[in-house]
């Protein structure tokens, strides 16, 4: 059984290879199978270049995030105190998620929206509390220091610089006997960090978490964790999960903070490769062209192999591989130079940015082994495609009016 099967399996390969010789002796024929290789070539290499692009600003941006957002915090639940000792205190909290594995240490944050003023005007801003030390993901070296510590964007906005001060304002009022009045705290400021980002938006105001919480009293109260080099965010997220209840606070990760933008990043790169692959289906009519002109060219031939009893089935397996031939050798050159022009480009950082509008100055080429897989996947399915549907046309060729036209 094994030996008639590979006899067949033989049999289709002489005929597809003698059928993909004699393309190169009709000039129409062979114009049209370069045309072909040409374009799976141009359609490969640019789905390649595209997606490898694209891969290479996600990966900067992606790391980006994952400096300048927390690595995971426990958003602590409104009826957690703080104060207090007990079994659902935020200490209790502390003591359960610092005993978790991958967990180095934790401290409590209060988040809250207020306003950083001045006399040269108003800047509304995002106000963090710190109890310990500056959060890892906030680029200042420093300790817990008794004032602000300000984004370079807003203190350049405002003119602030270190050893002056700025008055922090709450939306929340104080009751006093002459009626309500805003709360507001000069504090000096301690220290100017640069995130390096062009927005000044989303970076936060730093200032004790005392401060903070004389300011902002009903703000969110989140520990935001330090883990161990080697440690995974989200395994240590699962087995914390498990251990703190959900009215007790939730665990995010920073992919979970920043889910909405992950996929958007996800359907970027989705809607680039559909566009982009549509050279590749071009590529693919050309193919089922070149095809149908070598069946034409060959139809007597495949006539008298009908009559002589080659089943449909084999028929079909010869214009298959005869379209693998035609397919493979384009395919593979364009994923070998597209993947080889990405690597050159960002090596030598041919493509240049400007840096004040980017995050990188130039542009950025990453070439991803699951990206080669799915444009070599794609040129696969629609080449075969394309094969399938002159095979089934070989297959179903009456031999009769196959050798009567070949005479006639």
């Amino acid at each position: 059984m094994l030996r008639i099967a590979s006899r067949a399996v033989g049999f289709v390969w002489h005929v597809a290879l003698r059928y993909f010789r004699s393309t190169r002796a009709d000039a129409h024929i062979r114009v049209l199978s370069s045309l072909t290789a040409g374009g799976l070539a141009v359609g490969t290499a640019a789905l390649v270049l595209a997606l490898a692009a694209l891969s290479g600003f996600q990966n900067h941006l992606l790391r980006d995030l994952a400096l300048h957002t927390p690595a995971l915090q426990v958003e602590l639940g409104g009826r957690v105190d703080s104060a207090t000792g007990g079994v659902g205190s935020a200490a209790s909290i502390v003591d359960r998620v610092t005993a978790a594995e991958g967990v180095v240490a934790a401290q409590e944050l209060l988040y809250a929206r207020g306003w950083l003023v001045d006399r040269r005007g108003v800047a509304a801003v995002e106000v963090v509390g710190y109890e310990q030390a500056p959060p890892a993901w906030i680029p200042v070296e420093a300790a817990a220091v008794p004032g602000l510590i300000v984004p370079l964007q807003v203190a350049q906005r405002m003119g602030l610089t270190v050893g002056g001060s700025a008055r922090v304002a709450s939306p929340r009022s104080s009751l006093t006997p002459v009626g309500p009045r805003p709360r507001v705290r000069t504090l000096p400021v301690a220290a100017i960090y640069d995130a390096e980002r062009a927005g000044y938006e989303d970076l936060p105001v730093l200032l004790p978490l005392e401060q903070a919480a004389a300011l902002f009293a009903g703000g969110d109260r989140r520990l935001d964790l330090t883990l161990a080099p080697a440690a995974d965010p989200e395994e240590v997220a699962a087995d914390l999960r498990a251990a703190i209840a959900p009215a007790e606070g939730s665990v995010a990760t920073w992919r979970q903070a920043n889910r909405a933008l992950l996929f958007v990043l996800r359907l970027e790169k989705g809607l680039v490769f559909s566009a982009v692959a549509l050279i590749v289906a071009v590529a693919a009519f050309a193919l089922l062209a070149s095809l149908s002109l070598v069946l034409s060219s060959k139809r007597s031939e495949v006539g008298v192999l009908a009559a002589m009893g080659v089943p449909p089935a084999r028929l079909r397996g010869i214009f298959l591989t005869l379209g693998v031939l035609l397919s493979v050798g384009g395919a593979g050159v364009g994923v070998l130079v597209g993947a080889g022009i990405a690597l050159l480009l960002d090596s030598f950082r041919v493509l240049s940015l400007p840096s004040d509008v980017y995050i990188v100055d130039y542009v950025p080429f990453l070439v991803r082994e699951e990206d080669l897989f799915v444009v070599a996947f794609s040129t696969i399915l629609f080449t075969g495609a394309a094969s399938l549907l002159s095979a089934r046309k070989a297959s179903r060729l009456d031999p009769v009016e196959a050798m009567r036209s070949a005479r006639t």
